[in-house]
């Protein structure tokens, strides 16, 4: 780790060294801009959750676990963490056959797998993406977003887990076309990396991802649009490949000094993007898709230049497989028959610091899949939890 840092400041001094070399009175401003965050957050949670990197990433509440009559997740749970903390460096250069160019790389401190201690305080890659540009089309290459978490209508809430598992929530290395105009057309050529199918390869299915989009409207007013998502996977080689789709509308408009935000997503096996989802395998050998159709819708607005409020709602129901099914794969293990979060926010902010406080009360609704491949909540109690988030962010 000691090495890889040594590394890493002597490829921000060189880059920076880089930037301010090219620019003179004769040229324009080619090189590298820094900026980033850096986020604290204390958490406390009345009850043990499903989540990522030592609590920072929450999820869900964690079902039951019954222990000589006792539901031993029925804990609580507090800690601090700054791993979101986050450098980004900007790009810019000389056109490319008359294209505009420029750059992006970014990293934080979240590391890269599971709950491993280890890998706590990781620097990982989170973006890295060269870009071409004219008055009509935008070309993307590289390592950005998944196309379904759509930039211009996603939750502002404080928690780093941004609505998941009700919002989309993934990176990909891709090939983006985007046109330009109050229509604009978005077509991706995706594959996974960080995020993936549980239980099969994109890759080893010989083809990416593919999802075409049509976005109206403009960033600074109302926004709206819809998409399709198109995914071949191979749960192991030999086998078939399994083809799933998904679907996504959102809206964004301005209600006075407030902007509302919805977004609904309804598709199968979408584990890849943190959905209560996933496959099968049917008692013939075929595989079978999981159903999920998620929802959520957010409020804010400022009280004044030194305070903002906000409020956050989301929902998400298993639709389970409608067949009989021998063998499962999926996010949370498809035991997840529904969900829901309600989420209210408040934060100070001046200059370049914001200080936020942010309540999460999630629900959520255990069961098992039964012989028809339908869900069964039978005897299974709901369990919740509300996190109390406190949050510090300084920008630069």
């Amino acid at each position: 780790m000691r090495k890889q840092f040594s590394i890493l400041l002597i490829l921000l001094f060189g880059l920076t060294y880089y930037s301010y070399g090219q620019t003179t009175e004769a040229t324009p401003n080619f090189g590298v801009k820094w900026s980033g965050f850096v986020k604290t957050d204390y958490m406390f949670d009345t009850r043990q959750i499903v989540n990522a990197r030592e609590g920072h990433f929450a999820i869900l509440p964690a079902a039951e676990k019954m222990v000589n009559g006792e539901d031993v997740n029925d804990q609580t749970n507090f800690n601090i963490l700054s791993i979101q903390s986050r450098l980004k460096a900007g790009i810019t250069g000389p056109d490319f056959f008359g294209m505009k160019t420029s750059g992006v790389i970014e990293a934080d401190f979240f590391g890269n797998s599971g709950t491993g201690l280890d890998d706590v305080n990781g620097f990982r890659l989170r973006h890295a993406f060269v870009q071409l540009s004219n008055d009509k089309i935008e070309i993307l290459m590289g390592q950005y977003w998944h196309p379904m978490f759509v930039t211009a209508v996603f939750p502002d809430v404080y928690s780093f887990n941004t609505g998941v598992p009700f919002q989309p929530f993934s990176r990909n290395p891709q090939l983006r076309l985007t046109t330009k105009g109050k229509v604009k057309f978005i077509g991706v050529l995706f594959t996974e990396r960080d995020f993936a199918t549980r239980g099969a390869s994109v890759s080893q299915s010989g083809m990416p991802q593919l999802h075409a989009q049509l976005q109206l409207g403009s960033t600074a007013n109302s926004l709206g649009g819809f998409g399709v998502n198109f995914k071949s996977a191979r749960p192991a080689l030999g086998t078939d490949n399994i083809i799933s789709t998904a679907f996504i509308g959102y809206f964004r408009t301005k209600l006075g000094n407030a902007t509302w935000k919805v977004e609904a997503i309804y598709g199968q096996n979408m584990s890849d993007i943190l959905q209560i989802s996933g496959f099968g395998t049917a008692a013939n050998g075929d595989y079978v898709n999981n159903d999920t159709f998620s929802a959520w819708t957010e409020f804010n607005a400022d009280f004044s230049p030194t305070m903002e409020w906000g409020i956050f709602g989301g929902y998400s129901k298993n639709s389970g497989y409608g067949e009989p099914i021998t063998y499962i794969n999926g996010f949370l293990g498809n035991s997840v028959d529904s969900a829901f979060r309600i989420a209210p926010r408040i934060g100070w902010k001046s200059g370049k610091m914001k200080i936020g406080i942010e309540g999460e009360f999630t629900s959520a609704q255990y069961g098992s899949i039964d012989a028809n491949g339908d869900m069964n909540t039978t005897g299974i109690d709901t369990v919740s939890n509300f996190r109390l988030l406190t949050t510090a962010i300084y920008n630069f």
